[in-house]
């Protein structure tokens, strides 16, 4: 072997040797230890894409490379079968977490959203700061609404469809469940809320109107001709006289009411529908699906009055007196042998309970 052959064997001996301890620093390494770490718990809304869920992990401080995670997911079938929920998961290598999230089973989480419920309901276990903060983003609501929601948070509650969601208990629940409700509540309304091409204003009117048609109804055949009613005293300027805007008032203030009383209804509150003609403030509860569909196309009907059965129907009336004579007439049917009351312990104009909604004399005094 020559000088020069043996110049060139040298070098590429060394050329190797270069090679063989350089390349693990030149290719990383696919499956690199991970970081050490306690658990970090981590929420995924129902509807996460699976580069949503890299994007949260990589901000949750669990992995550095959001790509590689992403690449690893998709690589072991992961983003074809993410599941929504709680994880609880080690800081650590894309590799590394990627496994533990196929081999891990999320906690699963649901919330109800109950027809009726009110802003004193719902702000009974979380503060009303946090519904504040996530009614008052317009972001969590679907873009065609977002122009024709009013302005004020416990207004937006009317625009929530009641169901259950797969959202996490607690505050940090909140905003997911106001994106997901009122997107089920476009989803469903939308379309009639684009056909009737109504106003922000009038639109929460029958918001309002819906939230009564919920409390005061419990069949859903006749929501729509209740709804009418309603309308029918606002078009002619006589009080609403609605039990659930009574109740409303008296929960306002702490206080319960099952049944009420003529003191009852004489409490100073806006949303005394008594005292106060037209619409409430405000709604008092969350409508559901068929008490909106009640508002936005009530029934042809010419009655003022209504008043609940004892077979939990409700019987509608065009006058005051006609009201009365179906009134007395059930309270003879009720008690034959105690005659004829002049009309019942009266529930004379609206509503579900067995309170009285309108004295003897005008029926239009508040």
């Amino acid at each position: 072997m020559n000088r020069c052959e043996r110049i060139a064997f040298v070098l590429s001996l060394l050329l190797f040797a270069l090679c063989i301890l350089g390349l693990p620093r030149l290719v990383p390494d696919p499956f690199p230890p991970g970081t050490s770490g306690e658990e970090v718990e981590v929420t995924v809304p129902p509807g996460t894409s699976a580069s949503g869920f890299a994007r949260l992990l990589r901000e949750k401080g669990i992995v550095t490379e959001e790509a590689d995670l992403l690449a690893w997911m998709v690589r072991m079938g992961i983003d074809r079968s993410l599941r929504a929920g709680i994880y609880r998961l080690h800081p650590g290598s894309p590799w590394e977490v990627a496994k533990e999230i196929r081999e891990t089973r999320p906690r699963g989480f649901q919330r109800a959203l109950i027809p009726g419920a009110d802003w004193v309901d719902l702000t009974r276990g979380v503060s009303e700061d946090v519904w504040r903060d996530a009614l008052s983003d317009p972001s969590l609501f679907p873009q065609p609404l977002r122009p024709l929601l009013p302005p004020k948070p416990e207004e937006r509650l009317a625009f929530l469809l009641p169901d259950t969601y797969g959202v996490p208990e607690g505050s940090e629940g909140i905003p997911n469940l106001v994106r997901a409700a009122s997107l089920a509540w476009w989803n469903r309304l939308g379309a009639a809320v684009q056909r009737g091409n109504w106003s922000r204003d009038t639109l929460l009117q029958r918001g309002i109107l819906a939230s009564l048609v919920e409390r005061e109804v419990r069949s859903d055949e006749e929501r729509p001709r209740v709804a009418a009613v309603f309308l029918n005293r606002l078009t002619r300027g006589m009080p609403l006289q609605s039990c659930a805007t009574v109740v409303y008032a008296w929960k306002l203030r702490g206080e319960k009411r099952s049944t009420l009383s003529y003191r009852d209804l004489e409490i100073r509150s806006p949303f005394n529908t008594y005292r106060h003609r037209g619409l409430p403030p405000g709604p008092v509860g969350i409508p559901g699906l068929e008490s909106w569909r009640a508002a936005l196309e009530p029934a042809r009907e010419e009655a003022l009055f209504f008043f609940l059965g004892k077979d939990g129907k409700h019987v509608f009336s065009r006058t005051y007196q006609e009201h009365l004579r179906a009134q007395n007439a059930l309270a003879r049917k009720d008690a034959p042998s105690q005659g004829a009351s002049r009309h019942t312990e009266p529930t004379a104009a609206m509503g579900q309970k067995s309170a009285p909604h309108l004295q003897e004399g005008d029926p239009n005094d508040p």
